[in-house]
């Protein structure tokens, strides 16, 4: 597990990232491992106008529950177009930027697959930003085969073997 300390306002849609937070039902703040899809979503309040800021991500492993199994992810990654290498980082190959349309459209994307393992979470930003934040420059729990397969790719693409 390779962290590397990053900061809030450099996350880029498709990192994996490592988190302390409290939920508002627990008792006590956990250690969450998340794959963001949007690391500054707007929402306006239609009670009180008001506009909160949210982190929006696929939340895989925490401290206190399973993580995602492998098949799991391998599906995930599918659905969302594979995986990508950016700053030694592997991540989901998503938009650099996620709008509110994109976020709807990657939502309706993964609409099975989040009724089947309910990964799909929101997180207050305001919150968020109290604690660090850590890149996962490997995640362990991609499958190898998966791994392998994009290697191959980036062989085929640039000639080097980027993954190592």
């Amino acid at each position: 597990m390779a962290l590397r300390n990053t900061a809030w306002t450099k996350l880029e849609p498709g990192d994996i990232v490592n988190f302390i937070y409290k939920s508002a039902s627990k008792k006590r703040s956990a250690r969450r491992t998340v794959l963001i899809l949007s690391p500054d979503h707007a929402i306006r309040k239609k009670s009180t106008k008001r506009v909160k800021r949210f982190v929006v991500g696929l939340q895989l492993d925490t401290a206190i529950t399973a993580p995602v199994t492998q098949t799991k992810l391998e599906v995930l990654f599918q659905k969302l177009g594979g995986l990508k290498i950016d700053d030694n980082a592997i991540k989901g190959d998503l938009p650099e930027f996620v709008g509110r349309a994109q976020l709807k459209e990657i939502y309706r994307d993964l609409k099975e697959v989040n009724k089947k393992y309910d990964l799909f979470r929101t997180y207050d930003r305001i919150k968020c930003l109290k604690n660090r934040v850590y890149l996962e420059l490997k995640y362990k729990m991609i499958p190898k085969d998966t791994l392998d397969e994009f290697a191959k790719e980036m062989i085929a693409k640039y000639g080097v073997d980027e993954t190592e």
